[in-house]
């Protein structure tokens, strides 16, 4: 009996570090650094998580940021169905929360990754703290249409998807060198961003488009109780007289809902505008 409970020991010493490596390996592969309040940080469509890197280091003296690498986006290895990877993100930073052994946090996201964290402080009220969404709508159709529905938008949206697909590499990258001229105001960033799509999986690049062009948050913003601040951008060619209804109109539902407006930017306000940025984020964080 004393040799088979010594056997069983050494099994035991042997397989208990290995199951436990196993178990880390299941955490997400998101940068984690600074010192401070958590703060989880998510880019857009398509996007690196370097695009918070204007503001990474001020952010790390105050907060510990969770810097989440969409699977399939700039060069990370795509995983599961590119249908569900708004789904699949969620989960994977719920998963990085408890790996991280974070009750709750706030969060930051741009784009894909503002929809994201509405999803997210919807779903789970008890671990998102607050939202900072930047540049981005609970229904992305409404950028085109103000009375857009998800009947009126599915043919459109799987349009877009057999589009992307069937488009070789050369029409691909072609056509995001053309759009980032609407994306990004400042051209120094303009290469910087198309190599982030063109690093992405196309399949994951086209199934976000359309989980987004198909997916209206509007009648789940009453189901949020945290703070949310929403950054919009207006320029020449979007200009306050017609953002600022939109975002109002779009998000009616979301109590006490803050929006600012920061001028002179496209979509990737971080590049476009960081000093203003940081000041409504961090303003965001804090109220």
């Amino acid at each position: 009996m004393k040799l088979a409970r010594s056997v069983f020991a050494a099994l035991a010493a042997i397989l208990l570090p290995a199951a436990a490596l196993a178990e880390d390996n299941l955490c997400p592969p998101f940068e984690v650094t600074g010192s401070g309040p958590d703060l989880v940080l998510v880019p857009g469509l398509g996007s690196s998580p370097a695009v918070w890197d204007g503001v990474k280091d001020g952010l790390a003296r105050d907060y510990r940021l969770h810097l989440v690498h969409v699977a399939g986006f700039a060069g990370r290895a795509a995983e599961g169905d590119p249908t569900t990877i708004i789904e699949r993100t969620k989960a994977e930073i719920i998963r990085h929360l408890d790996c991280q052994q974070v009750q709750s946090a706030a969060y930051a996201g741009h784009s894909m990754g503002g929809f994201l964290g509405l999803t997210l402080a919807a779903d789970h009220p008890d671990r998102i703290a607050r939202v900072v969404v930047v540049d981005s709508l609970p229904f992305f159709p409404l950028i085109f249409d103000p009375a857009a529905t998800v009947e009126r938008a599915t043919p459109q949206a799987e349009a877009t998807l057999a589009t992307l697909l069937a488009q070789d590499d050369a029409t691909f990258a072609a056509g995001q060198r053309m759009g980032v001229q609407s994306l990004v105001r400042n051209p120094a960033h303009h290469a910087q961003v198309v190599n982030w799509s063109l690093s992405s999986d196309r399949p994951s690049f086209a199934g976000a488009i359309n989980a987004l062009m198909t997916t209206d948050l509007r009648p789940r913003l009453g189901d949020i109780t945290a703070p949310v601040t929403v950054i919009a951008a207006v320029n020449a060619f979007a200009p306050r007289s017609r953002v600022d209804p939109l975002y109002a109109t779009a998000y009616t539902g979301l109590k006490g809902a803050k929006i600012v407006l920061i001028d002179d930017s496209f979509h990737f306000i971080m590049l476009d505008q960081p000093v203003a940025f940081e000041a409504a984020l961090r303003a965001g964080l804090a109220d």
